[in-house]
């Protein structure tokens, strides 16, 4: 019988629930969250599993310019549901999904200022071999080299995350304000993740925008020797990040919040090898995204892109899982 592919979800993110009351609080001071979250939280939760399959059915497939202007204006409401998925989908709903659906092994992105990396080391600790944890640093800190050495020195982290509109990097700086810690990065041989595409939710971008997927060139082209994964697959600049992929063989295209036919060009363009599942959950269920993958793909290329790729992507701390799984206990 032919071994199931141990599949590897290349983009998750988890928060305690003492983080979630963290983020922007004087985003949640409004009329609408004083009186109508209340309302329309607890009837949301009981919804879920039919607006949110419908919500990302429409993200997939509606994201011009027009469909980005409607979104931008339910900012708050959008807001309040990414605040509710935090919440309601944590660690253990995480480790749930992933059984259910044979995910083996999950990448998790911290998102500094809002998720802290030591936590996400923390949290995940509790379930050694089954997550990967990317660490980020926020524009604000002022020493970002001695912020992530340790955890890099510590393998506390297997990867580097970067979040433009998050972390408060200015597209037209990227590349001189991220160039020191991605030098890091690829010392130690780790990957470094990107996210791509607009997020029309105004509390969560602080008016900072990197869906100019040109604004990550300079980094892709002067540390050629560095692997870069563009989350979201540019979302609505999918042809941009595929033309940075064609033209850059460093380039690897996360396929998270892009629907089957966008896949299937993808893959075309530049072959299935550089091409890598992730969900994006809890934002995206795990399940839909998957679903959207064997609609577009061979059962080869469902293998590659669902497993091989990744572990290529995370050898060396995949040995490190398996050195340590193996190991005697005292």
């Amino acid at each position: 019988m032919k071994a199931k592919p141990q599949i590897i979800d290349f983009h998750t993110h988890i928060m305690s629930l003492s983080g979630v009351e963290q983020i922007f609080p004087e985003a949640r001071r409004t009329l609408f969250f004083k009186h109508v979250v209340p309302i329309i939280e607890p009837i949301a939760d009981l919804t879920e599993g039919i607006h949110d399959r419908m919500l990302r059915h429409i993200a997939m497939h509606y994201n011009n310019k027009l469909s980005r202007v409607i979104y931008s204006r339910c900012g708050e409401l959008f807001f309040m549901e990414a605040l509710r998925l935090f919440k309601r989908h944590g660690l253990e709903r995480l480790v749930h999904n992933m059984d259910k659906l044979g995910i083996k092994q999950s990448v998790v992105y911290s998102l500094e200022p809002l998720t802290s990396t030591q936590d996400l080391i923390n949290q995940t600790k509790l379930y050694p071999g089954r997550f990967f944890v990317f660490g980020s640093v926020s524009h604000a800190e002022p020493d970002p080299v001695n912020y992530l050495q340790p955890f890099m020195e510590s393998r506390a982290i297997q990867g580097v995350k970067i979040h433009p509109m998050v972390g408060g990097y200015h597209a037209s700086d990227l590349y001189n304000d991220t160039k020191d810690y991605v030098a890091l990065a690829r010392d130690y041989g780790l990957p470094v993740a990107i996210h791509t595409g607009d997020i029309p939710i105004e509390q969560l971008t602080n008016q900072v925008s990197c869906s100019d997927i040109s604004a990550i060139e300079p980094l892709v082209r002067n540390f050629s020797d560095c692997r870069f994964i563009l989350n979201h697959l540019g979302w609505e600049s999918w042809r941009a990040a595929l033309a940075l992929a064609k033209k850059y063989p460093n380039v690897y295209l996360e396929t998270s919040w892009q629907p089957a036919r966008i896949i299937r060009r993808v893959v075309d363009a530049v072959g299935c090898e550089r091409v890598i599942f992730g969900s994006d959950f809890p934002m995206f269920q795990q399940g839909q995204a998957l679903e959207q993958l064997q609609e577009a793909l061979t059962e080869r290329e469902f293998h590659m892109v669902t497993a091989l790729n990744a572990q290529n992507l995370l050898r060396k701390s995949l040995a490190q899982h398996e050195h340590a799984s193996e190991s005697p206990r005292a």
